[in-house]
């Protein structure tokens, strides 16, 4: 009888996110770095601002910020340089940011809370803004690219599967999904559950329920 080779594999459950709330901020942190999974994922965050409020920022080292938008427009604004930018649901914001400069993330709705992604990565990217309105159900696209890491993102409907082809069998994959459910790799996953793979070729998905969300953090 042949034998089922198990990849190395994490699972990091929604539930055991570091929590931080106040009035008007909440932050759910997926601890990638302080499970040993990843050293140079710093910050994989899940995040919600309340209208018209605003949160300040400083690594203490030089990172590459990115900022996924799930749920309305929020605005990112550099305290060094005075530059800011928008940015709307179905679009990717990288950000290079040196060791203890500030910036702020706003949510400018007077009446909306804001989610969004924010992931820190040790790599120092050049800064960039990508749109993925015209993405395709049932896919997985690659929604960024960058010298060091790649974001692949899909919307499925229920019992669609999809194997998704590694650009390197060495690199990490962070699977995390935004809404619904998933079977990866034989593992149940459910919503901001993330599983953390190495070492492997090809990754075998399946969408367990309606409008299931999907991302996929390569490097």
């Amino acid at each position: 009888m042949a034998t089922m080779v198990q990849q190395p594999a994490k699972i990091l459950l929604a539930e055991k996110r570091y929590s931080f709330e106040s009035n008007e901020y909440r932050s759910l942190s997926t601890l990638i770095q302080q499970n040993g999974v990843d050293e140079n994922t710093l910050r994989f965050s899940d995040e919600t601002l309340a209208p018209r409020k605003s949160r300040l920022f400083t690594p203490d080292q030089d990172v590459t910020v990115v900022l996924l938008p799930l749920v309305g427009t929020i605005v990112y604004e550099s305290l060094e340089s005075n530059y800011h930018n928008t940015i709307n649901p179905e679009e990717i914001h990288v950000q290079p940011v040196k060791k203890g400069d500030y910036f702020s993330i706003k949510n400018p709705s007077s009446d909306k809370l804001v989610n969004y992604l924010q992931i820190w990565l040790r790599h120092y990217s050049v800064g960039a803004k990508n749109s993925f309105s015209n993405y395709k159900n049932n896919a997985l696209e690659t929604i960024l690219e960058t010298q060091n890491f790649k974001l692949h993102f899909g919307v499925f409907d229920g019992r669609n599967e999809t194997d998704f082809i590694t650009s390197n069998n060495q690199n990490t994959v962070m699977v995390f999904v935004i809404n619904g459910a998933f079977e990866v790799q034989n593992r149940l996953l459910e919503s901001r559950d993330c599983l953390a793979l190495w070492n492997t070729q090809k990754i075998e998905m399946e969408a367990l329920s309606e409008n299931a969300i999907i991302l996929l953090l390569e490097k």
